[in-house]
């Protein structure tokens, strides 16, 4: 999951959010639903929005630690050969 962050994720995230709110936007003046059903409708779109938030940050996360962790492990063997010399 760490490999699918490629730098984009912000800009992926914006385009994410900004298709959200074009689609809520839309079908706000395009379906005519009661104030109840729209809310609910709204709502699920922002759940769905807020998981694919989640397994994003998720992945950023992975990434980061994956990369402290060879930062860390090519310290350690800078210093055991500079600790040689």
């Amino acid at each position: 999951m760490a490999k699918e962050m490629n730098g984009n994720g912000v800009s992926s995230g914006l385009f994410f959010l900004t298709g959200l709110g074009t689609g809520i936007a839309l079908t706000v003046l395009f379906a005519p639903r009661s104030g109840a059903a729209m809310r609910r409708l709204i709502g699920r779109k922002v759940e769905k929005g807020e998981d694919w938030m989640k397994e994003k940050a998720a992945a950023a996360q992975d990434c980061v630690r994956e990369h402290v962790d060879e930062l860390r492990d090519r310290a350690k063997e800078v210093a055991e050969v500079v600790g040689r010399n």
